[in-house]
């Protein structure tokens, strides 16, 4: 994993650099000016991606139906009627049902088998590539954060992707800088790309546009998500933004130290340089800096002895990060914005260590992100996913390559990037088992089209006579799965209960006129689980 993962975490050192950056040029003086105009900006637009259409899910094509069939009987007979069922009646606030409302509900499940087509949405979000590198310009010679690097270094040893949704909230991924890639625009003696680590992508070019252009390039193409901004932040400003916000309070049960040097006399002599006493302490730059990147903790005894704290690996040391990049934006969300010393302190070193893509306004998007993450609640509104990795040695040695164990998982994680939410049914989460005539033919369709499908039988399991025409049949809580396969076909099946089914695997039983399987989508209405079993 990455050895300096810290920056994978540092949401507050890049994008608030260009929220509170964009807050400081509200007052627009000729020093914000000035300052803005030192960042760095590269010429990336024509390798950054737009944001792609917001992909067709489940929930698009389905009808709402805030009127049950239950609750349009009891609306017709009135309020209290028999078999009424309170989680059917509107709330407060929500106007009551009437028959004009039933009427057209039932209008719109009538029209469902030639429904108007569902299109793709707009963006719903951007990526931001994020990087973070080794240079050490500015430190002490004798400084243990030099320990082996260089100044004239740019490695990547740290990838992050942040999506920024259009609603306020917030997603970041790391990619392993370990991660054995295919190199874009490389290729070896039999004219195949280059595998190396994803972050030598980043080191095979003198000037930062083009270590950038290979980077993004190579992420694109080996994760197949899409970029459309690129910021990158150096060694340094991790330790000046810290102490620009007045340092970072942290409650420690015990004395803490990263593992002493091998020629220490001093226990606090350490390998990062941390070491704490029990208690609350307020860290400044270089203490925080020394603590995130800490990769072996011991804890002092009672005794006066010192064990090993937690596990010495890099998932425990990530989650340390992770724990502390968070009170780290809830400590500085609050005081920033309403501090203008701190917030001048901020824009020098976005000035000093932040160069961005060329689609990015400082000004404007700042502001704009600004206004929007004004009011983020970091607990509740940044997700944080992980891509599940194993040590890999072939054909990269010590490298790591995404888990085939876990490949759902993963690919899951890279959806949510892609605009698609955890728990979207799209067709590559559904699976279809056709029965009946042609059901070779249907599966191979269906599996063009992304579906998971196969052809199972004469019959569905458990059905015992043929039904007549073709049927969907779906699990009780089933009814996106079998909307988003009702979708594609035309005209739309009946619809039939199988108990036996799990949410996302439907049964497509086609008998008589086989139905024409359409490229795009239109709106359907399922019925509930409660109106398949009356």
């Amino acid at each position: 994993m990455s050895q300096r993962s810290w920056r994978a975490r540092l949401i507050l050192v890049s994008l608030a650099v260009l929220t509170f950056v964009g807050a400081a040029a509200t007052g627009v003086s000729a020093y914000v000016l000035v300052q803005l105009g030192r960042i760095e900006r590269h010429d990336l637009a024509g390798v950054l991606t737009s944001a792609p259409q917001q992909p067709v899910t489940a929930a698009d094509v389905l009808f709402d139906r805030p009127i049950t069939m239950a609750a349009a009987s009891d609306s017709s007979a009135g309020a209290g009627g028999a078999g009424s069922d309170a989680s059917d009646r509107p709330g407060d606030g929500v106007a009551p049902v009437t028959p004009a409302d039933v009427a057209s509900a039932l209008a719109r499940a009538a029209d469902a088998p030639d429904g108007e087509p569902a299109l793709p949405g707009g963006p719903a979000g951007e990526n931001y590539l994020l990087v973070g590198t080794d240079s050490t310009l500015g430190l002490a010679s004798d400084d243990p954060l030099r320990a082996g690097h260089f100044d004239d270094s740019r490695l990547a040893d740290v990838i992050m992707v942040i999506r920024l949704r259009h609603d306020g909230t917030a997603a970041m991924m790391s990619i392993p800088r370990d991660l054995a890639a295919e190199i874009a625009g490389t290729s070896d003696i039999a004219g195949n790309g280059v595998i190396a680590k994803i972050n030598s992508a980043y080191n095979r070019d003198r000037a930062t546009a083009g270590r950038a252009a290979r980077l993004i390039d190579t992420v694109e193409e080996n994760l197949d998500i899409t970029l459309q901004h690129f910021v990158e932040v150096d060694f340094q400003a991790f330790l000046r933004m810290v102490d620009a916000i007045g340092g970072i309070t942290m409650t420690f049960d015990r004395p803490l130290r990263d593992q002493p040097k091998e020629d220490a006399t001093d226990p606090t002599d350490s390998r990062s340089g941390f070491f704490t006493s029990a208690g609350t302490h307020l860290l400044d730059g270089r203490q925080a800096l020394a603590y995130v990147r800490s990769r072996h903790l011991e804890e002092q005894q009672a005794d006066g002895t010192w064990q090993r704290h937690g596990a010495w690996n890099d998932l425990a040391r990530n989650s340390r990060q992770r724990e502390f990049m968070r009170i780290a934006a809830a400590q500085a969300a609050s005081g920033l914005l309403n501090n203008p010393i701190r917030l001048l302190s901020v824009l020098d070193i976005a000035a000093d260590h932040l160069s961005t893509s060329d689609t990015l306004s400082i000004t404007n998007d700042g502001r704009r992100l600004a206004d929007r993450f004004a009011g983020l609640d970091v607990g509740a509104d940044i997700e944080e996913y992980k891509l599940k990795v194993v040590d890999v040695h072939d054909p990269v040695r010590w490298s790591l390559g995404l888990d085939p164990q876990r490949a759902e998982h993963n690919q899951r994680v890279l959806d949510v990037f892609r605009g698609i939410g955890w728990d979207d049914i799209v067709e590559r989460r559904v699976r279809v088992q056709v029965t009946g005539i042609q059901r070779h033919r249907i599966a191979s369709e269906l599996n063009e089209l992304g579906f998971v499908a196969e052809a199972a039988g004469a019959l569905p399991p458990g059905v015992e006579a043929a039904p007549q025409g073709t049927v969907i049949y779906l699990a009780p809580d089933g009814r996106l799965s079998a909307g988003l396969l009702a979708s594609r076909l035309v005209p739309v099946p009946d619809f039939a209960g199988h108990d036996d089914l799990e949410a996302t695997t439907v049964i497509l039983h086609v008998s008589g006129e086989m139905p024409r399987i359409d490229p795009g989508y239109r709106r359907v209405d399922v019925p509930t689980a409660a109106e398949l079993a009356s």
